[in-house]
Formats: structure tokens, C-alpha cells, sequence
């Protein structure tokens, strides 16, 4: 049936609830983890990451030169958009619909599958892919290589979120009466 005008909004407190404070601090979450990862793996503590400020690099003293430093500057800060990039792609499964789970609106067959959007996170991905790993564009943009080591973190979070929103989804189609499935985006 059509919406109604008075009730039905396309924009409302309980998806802006869902986009800001569930997937948008565990998408900040995964990214910082994975940029906290790559500087940690490389002998720079958390601490110096986060209370040096302009000293960074400095004070403590590390063992890198300053042309290395930069360069794992902008290793880092890829590997925080390729973690923001590929997290979306998830955010893209698990809430493509409010309570179907994604076997009932299976994106690959059936009357729901939608073929643009797997073009659209081609796209996505070859952008990624162009800005991190083509020379010419890294320096235009600053941007570096990224060793695929320091992403999967974001595969195991994406998953966990996959399973997390299935899970409420299912509670939601369970219990619809539920404070949860008043919330619920």
C-alpha cells in the first residue's frame, strides 16, 4: 500500500539512530583497529598514538627515518580507508531490508537480487583499489599501498556485524512487539 504522509518518513530518529550509533562507531571502531594495527605491528605503541599529538614520532623517539615515518603515515591512513570501503560492502548485506534476514531477500537469486549493486561495489572496490595501489594516484592523494594483512580484521568484524543483525532481525520477527523491535530502524 502507499505510505502514509503523516506517519511514514523517509528519514527518522530510529535510522539515525541505527546509522550514527550502531554502524557508524563500529565502522570508526574497525577502522581505527585496523589503523592501530598496522602502527602497533610496526613498533609504535598505542600510547604514542594517541598522546602525542604533535610530538608524534618525536617524542618518544622511534627508529624510523622521517621519510619512512611519512610514507607509514599514509600506509596507515589507506588502511583506514580500505577498512571503511570494505565495511560498507557488509553494512550493504546486512541492511538491505528492516526484518528480512538476507536467505528470505537473497541478494544473488530470486526476485530480490539486484544486479547494480554488486556493479556499484565493483566500482567501489576498483576505486579503492586505484587510489591505494597505483603510483600516479598515491602521490596525488598521499595514499599507499596497503598490505592486505592489516584489512582482514575488518572481514572478521563485517561478519560479526552480519551475524548481529540477523540476530536482530530475527528477534524482531519473533517478538514484534518488543522494545527492540520498537527501535529498530
Amino acid at each position: 500500500p502507499p505510505s502514509n504522509r503523516k506517519d511514514d518518513h523517509l528519514l527518522n530518529w530510529r535510522l539515525l539512530f541505527h546509522a550514527y550509533m550502531l554502524i557508524g562507531n563500529l565502522e570508526c571502531f574497525t577502522a581505527f583497529f585496523c589503523f592501530c594495527y598496522y602502527w602497533i605491528d610496526n613498533g609504535i605503541s598505542f600510547y604514542s598514538l594517541l598522546f602525542t599529538y604533535e610530538y608524534f614520532g618525536i617524542n618518544p623517539p622511534t627508529a624510523y627515518s622521517p621519510e619512512k615515518f611519512l610514507e607509514m603515515i599514509n600506509v596507515s591512513q589507506s588502511i583506514y580507508y580500505c577498512s571503511l570501503c570494505v565495511f560498507q560492502v557488509f553494512n550493504y548485506f546486512a541492511t538491505r531490508t528492516r526484518y528480512a534476514s538476507i536467505l528470505q531477500h537473497n541478494p544473488f537469486w530470486g526476485k530480490n537480487r539486484n544486479w547494480f549493486a554488486f556493479v556499484a561495489i565493483a566500482f567501489s572496490i576498483g576505486i579503492v583499489l586505484l587510489f591505494t595501489q597505483v603510483t600516479r594516484f598515491n602521490e596525488i592523494f598521499a595514499t599507499a599501498p596497503v598490505p592486505a594483512k592489516y584489512i582482514m580484521p575488518t572481514l572478521g568484524f563485517g561478519v560479526l556485524w552480519l551475524v548481529v543483525d540477523e540476530l536482530r532481525k530475527l528477534y524482531i520477527r519473533k517478538y514484534p512487539q518488543s522494545i527492540i523491535s520498537k527501535i529498530a530502524w
